[in-house]
């Protein structure tokens, strides 16, 4: 059942279970989680059910540091929050991610990955992967490929991609039928009440346009990106006091996203041998795309951080075929196309093409790259955790009165040393192979200082609120409970002590599953 506060006829004043704030990927899991075991389960969402000026209006703010190029995208308030946009890529961490690393200070989790091992395999079968193939070796079988590049330091893994990556779309049925489950749309959260016990007693929301509302509930669960994570545990409680967390060292500080650069030039020699490693692969329904990582014995012995790459294929095929994409999801989701008047020009220019690339997904099981494509190596990694890259609160005020977000995004530096490592390794196997020649960018070969400058964020945003043993190490327990609190949990990845290489929302995911279990073992 979806309530909407900006309609709703009077100011709402609401009692429940749990609240969840945030329908975005990992709030979405979770409420439907608690809901179907039984629990009643009020979810709060700032945005509607489409895309709103307004609502995106209240995600501004500024960036102070290292050049943050995508504080403005990857971002949604709205019912389904970012998996209305992104492409659905899901990687769970590797589990030498969750130990201490002492070259990636501070490292080391409170929780092992085989803590979390049966939620990603649950996080699999809730967003539809169930049949998918878990085994990067069959799928390279099945396709008739060695997966081998002929170095120890490399490897060649598969990640898997959701087939209804839009969250509100894949649990519609519980949204509109489960009676445990209570959406509010337009209800951004503008702070809480909390007892002198340090129990969330009651959490305060508004509309843009005045509507207010109040909930009580046993439990309270921050699941929204990281950065409005941070930012509402920044701001004092509703009466303008400091909040029972509002001391801890680590709130705020930390902030980490992965690091993302172009890292050269790419002469591909043997077109079908390229392609045939490195193209996405198609099996039963189910997409598989290959990434080159530095591989973990290697990581240890050079005492580098977790980094990836990928091929960036450009052409004027794949600005059509984008532009295509873009017209349909736009469609299914509801909203009015970009430049609908050019989408015929763009359907004329895939199907000069469509014979082959029919051919090659039916046949080969594979995507089609048209001759004539620039391809460019890309690298993107882990970030080490320091402290002087943060969030803070801006004394710029929103639509709402809450103090915007400042995000003074720092990068250490040493993680330069292993992208130029790394990217060596990968020229080297790749003509040693005979697929390609690589040129690399020469600040990159040599460790040029001045390369750092040009890296950006993969709009992965992590850390800021870290998972921590007691309070002097993070902000949550290992249960995701906020210290100083009874009741409030964080279930976003702001929890992340590290990151590794993999795309953060899966792991984030797997945690809210885990966190769902507690709670229903723990009942108030």
């Amino acid at each position: 059942m979806i309530t909407d506060l900006q309609n709703a006829a009077s100011d709402l004043d609401l009692t429940d279970e749990i609240c969840v704030i945030g329908a975005g990927a990992v709030g979405l899991a979770l409420a439907v989680k608690l809901a179907r075991a039984g629990h009643k389960v009020t979810l709060l969402e700032g945005g509607g059910k489409g895309l709103e000026t307004k609502s995106q209006e209240l995600m501004k703010g500024f960036s102070v540091g290292h050049p943050f190029k995508h504080l403005g995208i990857g971002r949604y308030r709205v019912l389904g929050g970012s998996t209305t946009f992104w492409g659905g890529q899901v990687v769970p961490f590797d589990s030498f991610i969750f130990e201490e690393r002492p070259w990636v200070a501070p490292s080391g989790w409170p929780i092992s990955h085989a803590d979390l091992r049966p939620y990603y395999d649950e996080a699999y079968a809730l967003v539809g992967l169930s049949r998918a193939e878990m085994e990067d070796a069959k799928i390279w079988d099945k396709v008739g490929v060695s997966a081998d590049l002929g170095d120890d330091a490399l490897s060649l893994q598969l990640t898997r991609w959701i087939p209804q990556r839009n969250f509100a779309k894949l649990f519609r049925k519980d949204i509109d039928a489960n009676t445990s489950l209570r959406i509010v749309t337009h209800a951004n959260v503008t702070g809480f009440e909390v007892d002198m016990a340090g129990k969330v007693t009651e959490t305060n929301a508004k509309a843009v346009n005045g509507r207010t509302l109040r909930l009580k509930t046993d439990r309270v669960i921050v699941a929204c990106g990281t950065i409005e994570t941070v930012r509402l545990l920044l701001h004092p409680l509703s009466n303008g006091q400091p909040a029972p967390w509002h001391d801890n060292p680590w709130l705020g500080v930390g902030f980490l996203d992965h690091l993302d650069s172009l890292a050269g030039e790419v002469e591909v020699i043997d077109r079908d041998r390229f392609h045939d490693l490195f193209d996405n692969i198609y099996l039963k329904g189910f997409k598989y795309y290959p990434k080159i990582r530095l591989s973990q014995a290697a990581q240890k012995s050079k005492q580098a951080v977790d980094v990836a790459a990928q091929f960036r294929f450009d052409n004027q095929f794949s600005e059509h075929l984008d532009n295509i994409k873009m017209f349909i999801r736009s469609l299914m989701d509801g909203r009015m196309p970009d430049n609908p008047l050019k989408i015929p020009a763009h359907l004329l220019a895939v199907l000069r093409v469509a014979a082959p690339l029919v051919w090659r997904y039916i046949v080969a099981n594979r995507s089609f790259k048209p001759g004539g494509t620039r391809v460019r190596l890309a690298l993107y990694g882990e970030q080490i955790p320091t402290r002087v890259s943060r969030i803070r609160l801006s004394p710029e005020r929103d639509a709402l009165g809450m103090q915007m977000v400042e995000v003074d995004w720092q990068i250490d530096g040493r993680e330069l040393q292993a992208f130029s490592d790394f990217a060596g390794h990968v020229k080297a196997a790749l003509e040693r192979l005979g697929l390609a020649n690589v040129t690399l960018d020469p600040q990159l070969e040599h460790e040029d200082p001045a390369f750092l400058s040009r890296i950006g964020d993969a709009i992965h945003q992590m850390s800021g609120a870290r998972m921590g043993r007691n309070a002097d190490e993070g902000v949550v327990d290992a249960n995701l409970r906020v210290f100083g609190t009874s009741n409030l949990y964080l279930a976003s990845a702001a929890v992340y002590p590290t990151t590794g290489f993999a795309n953060p929302t899966f792991t984030a995911i797997s945690l809210a599953l885990r966190l769902a279990d507690h709670i229903g073992e723990n009942r108030l």
